[in-house]
């Protein structure tokens, strides 16, 4: 029975359960701006990443407060609560998802106890990042900033050596300002670490973003 529990690291599907949802779900293929669910909708479904990633979006203006990659759940808290979506998601670059319906996704966590465990802590983790945001905001923002640049590395939403965020992106997904983001940005290009332009920036030396990142400054 221990073997079957569900262990901090291990993937959050089982291979049996990712072919349960399989059988549950429809898989689409979608391109870069498609909206899947809107803030404040009641939409009902749930989406496994496969590939690609997509973006969650508040407010208007709209500005980015999450990027989710393959293996991540969307809509999963939506569907089990009931409650409007929280934020509007968009495909940020080509994507593929199981979409499920989510009374059948909650009957599946039902008929799972290891799932509905492993989505527990899937849900704790992302607490504790957003928890790490608000602890964050006593560094310095040019830390913030390259942190949050490096976690999008890391992720593989780069596309070569470009991230596709506008600046405003970047600071709300940083928990800075616009202008606190505009004048980190203006430092890093002038030390040939970054280049910007509309709507995105280019990487020059993903090393000296991850020191500035790590540092006490």
């Amino acid at each position: 029975m221990d073997d079957a529990r569900y262990r901090k690291g291990d993937l959050l599907f089982t291979t049996d359960q990712l072919s349960l949802m399989a059988e549950l779900a429809q898989t689409l293929r979608r391109p870069t701006g498609h909206v899947f669910f809107r803030e404040g909708e009641q939409s009902g479904a749930v989406l496994l990443i496969k590939e690609g990633h997509v973006r969650g979006v508040i407010g208007n203006p709209p500005r980015a407060v999450a990027i989710r990659k393959p293996g991540d759940l969307v809509g999963e808290m939506a569907a089990i609560t009931q409650e409007p979506q929280a934020a509007t998601v968009i495909a940020h670059d080509e994507v593929v998802v199981q979409h499920l319906p989510g009374h059948a996704f909650v009957d599946l966590l039902y008929r799972e106890p290891r799932l509905m465990h492993a989505l527990l802590l899937h849900t704790q983790q992302r607490l504790q990042q957003a928890t790490s945001k608000i602890v964050d905001t006593d560094l310095a923002a040019g830390r913030r900033l390259a942190k949050a640049i490096v976690e999008l590395i890391d992720i593989g939403v780069a596309e070569g050596n470009v991230l596709r965020f506008s600046q405003s992106d970047l600071a709300s997904l940083a928990g800075i300002s616009v202008e606190s983001a505009q004048k980190t940005l203006g430092l890093l290009r002038d030390n040939e670490i970054v280049e910007t332009a509309r709507g995105e920036i280019r990487l020059r030396d993903v090393e000296a973003l991850r020191e500035i990142a790590l540092s006490n400054r």
